[in-house]
């Protein structure tokens, strides 16, 4: 009765386990997109996307005349005034027509300005360009990151299908080699089979149980960091849409996979920006040896009791300014400037030459994954005739054990070789395809 409950309970709790844990089937597609919501690379990079253009509005900002209200209220105490050259009479009046400043406790001033720069050495508009190029460079490393993004979530998806084929194959060879141990143990109890034989059965089928052992750790320990990756629930099971996920397209010639790297990669066209960007810095610096020109206008009220009171003051004017200490230290701004300008300049030139190597590398790599992926092809049809052969010598007492065995494992070797370099074929071909710049 108690072994009853004890059942029950364990099929329970093995239910409220496997509901609990969830299931996502899962394209590559959808992974793909998946790896963009929840990068946290990718949102940083959008982040400063952002900061380039709240400077390039601050620099259009500029640009624009400045406006300005102030007001302004004042309360005096009862001050000890005397003037000179004044008579006072028997009241204690003086005929000075200062005398009313004696009395005066308030002052109001309201105020409405507005100036201009006419000329300022092009700093405005160069600023405006210069920060136009970072905004634009921003772009362009924020898709470098996409890309970054999105091939090693297609790493990652291919090297979790090549580790659940693995333990797949693993899986269904264990079974042959367990069988044997049973058919093997069947003929040492008939007295057809040493002993020695059903051993290195056994200690063959134990090998396959290690290997199954260690594979299926690499599987959770992949599918957690794809979980992770993904944004998903640590413990969501995750099953692989494979369906269409092995389909290449025709891949270009090494001169048009490189036509194609140097046009399309995003770091170069961010490194191009940011040599624009410094050009455009070494003008502001150059700049400051300029002098500046600004008009400017406002509008005054002036209230001073018994004094005076002014409405509608009106000014208007032009300011031209010089700074004969600002242009002699403009050299040393303009000597930074002018190296950034050369380092960028620099960058750029290196940013080139690793895109070609990139290239080159990942070029030469997917063709090796691809003709590796033939030989591999080929080398599960000769480890399965292998075997065969193999089996059916031994059944006729013409091959030793060790040499039956030895062509299973080879066939089991093979078998997980053809799984390993499909998937890694895949990843070197998007590879491929994210350093000539058209990963999609």
């Amino acid at each position: 009765m108690y072994r009853k409950i004890s059942i029950g309970c364990a099929f329970l709790l093995a239910a409220i386990q496997l509901q609990a844990q969830s299931v996502k089937t899962l394209t590559l597609k959808e992974a793909i997109d998946l790896g963009y919501t929840n990068s946290k690379q990718l949102m940083v990079s959008n982040a400063k996307v952002k900061e380039a253009q709240a400077k390039l509005d601050q620099a259009k900002d500029k640009a624009l005349p400045e406006l300005g209200i102030s007001g302004t209220f004042l309360h005096i105490n009862t001050p000890n005034v005397s003037f000179s050259n004044s008579t006072t009479d028997n009241s204690g009046s003086s005929d000075s027509p200062l005398a009313s400043l004696a009395n005066l406790h308030n002052i109001g001033l309201a105020q409405v300005s507005a100036s201009m720069p006419v000329f300022n050495g092009m700093r405005i508009r160069n600023t405006k360009v210069m920060n136009d190029y970072l905004q634009q460079a921003a772009q362009y490393d924020a898709q470098t990151t996409k890309s970054d993004v999105a091939v090693n979530t297609i790493k990652a998806v291919y090297q979790y299908y090549e580790l659940t084929q693995s333990r797949k194959t693993i899986e269904e060879n264990l079974k042959h080699e367990q069988q044997r141990v049973v058919e093997f143990k069947n003929q040492e109890a008939q007295g057809l089979l040493a002993r020695n034989d059903r051993l290195k059965a056994e200690l063959q089928a134990n090998n396959v149980e290690l290997a199954l052992t260690e594979v299926s750790n690499s599987v959770k320990l992949a599918e957690y960091n794809l979980n992770i990756l993904l944004g998903l629930p640590d413990d969501t099971s995750i099953q692989l849409d494979t369906t269409g996920i092995f389909t290449l397209s025709k891949l270009t010639t090494w001169e048009e996979s490189l036509q194609a790297g140097l046009t399309n990669r995003t770091e170069l066209k961010s490194a191009d920006f940011q040599v624009k960007a410094s050009d455009s810095g070494y003008k502001i610096a150059k700049a400051n040896r300029l002098p500046t020109l600004n008009v400017s206008a406002g509008y005054a009220n002036v209230y001073i009791p018994n004094v005076m009171t002014v409405t509608n003051a009106l000014n208007a004017g032009v300011s031209l300014k010089y700074s004969i200490t600002g242009a002699i230290h403009a050299k040393h701004s303009m000597h930074e400037a002018k190296a950034r300008y050369e380092q960028a300049s620099a960058y750029q030139q290196i940013a080139s030459d690793n895109v070609k190597v990139d290239i080159r590398q990942k070029y030469l790599k997917c063709q090796e994954m691809l003709d590796k992926l033939a030989i591999n092809q080929r080398a599960i049809e000769q480890a399965q005739e292998n075997f065969q052969i193999s089996q059916n010598k031994y059944k006729q007492g013409l091959l030793i054990l060790s040499d039956y065995l030895d062509a299973d494992v080879a066939l089991l070797r093979s078998q997980i070789n053809y799984v390993t370099t499909k998937a890694e074929s895949m990843i070197a071909y998007y590879e491929l395809q994210e350093s000539i710049g058209t990963l999609q």
